[in-house]
């Protein structure tokens, strides 16, 4: 009788000790992630920024025709810079394409090869030639320097964010620096660095 006493008093000890133990992993694994910074779409000190308006002209698609960044889009569109030589590019149009569906946005693409590189491209992704602005212009104007590169505009043409987008969670940032008012993650980290504890 006085083993059984001993052994459950023994158990009911490493129960309470595993307990404790958990609680302090918890603790540890919360606080971990907060100090972990979000994940966010990396932009460039160039080029125009968010909150500046994307140039009110005509830009060529691959159909001939003319789409206005400003205009057209009320609920807001994604403009996605790929290339042809990109695989990353090649990964991102169906999740900005699920992304804007999602969303409720008007997507296009954009790039600045040939017009017969582009057809290929456009044709063996199966983008809309209308959906897709061939113009080495709008590039230079953006100063857009690495693909896939993303802006978010609002339905006047305004950049709500910009930046690289390898994956979705750079996508979704896009969003989030919409919504919370944080332009990067980088201001993000730094008005959190500036919080006090």
């Amino acid at each position: 009788m006085e083993i059984l006493v001993v052994s459950s008093s023994i158990c009911t000890l490493v129960l309470l000790m595993a307990a404790w133990t958990l609680g302090q992993l918890l603790r540890q694994v919360r606080q971990m992630f907060r100090e972990i910074p979000p994940v966010g779409a990396l932009i460039g000190a160039a080029g125009p920024q968010p909150g500046d308006r994307c140039p009110d002209q005509a830009f060529h698609t691959l159909t001939g025709h003319d789409v206005v960044l400003t205009q057209g889009a009320p609920a807001g569109r994604l403009l996605m810079f790929v290339a042809s030589t990109c695989p990353i590019s090649r990964k991102m149009i169906p999740i900005a394409r699920m992304f804007c569906q999602r969303e409720k946005l008007d997507l296009v693409f954009a790039g600045d090869d040939t017009p017969q590189m582009q057809q290929a491209f456009v044709s063996s992704q199966h983008i809309d030639p209308a959906r897709f602005i061939n113009d080495p212009d709008l590039g230079r104007i953006l100063e857009v320097d690495k693909l896939p590169s993303a802006f978010l505009l609002d339905g006047q043409g305004h950049i709500l964010a910009r930046g690289l987008v390898n994956n979705r969670e750079h996508l979704e940032s896009l969003l989030n620096a919409q919504e919370t008012g944080f332009r990067t993650a980088q201001d993000y980290l730094a008005a959190r660095k500036a919080q006090p504890a």
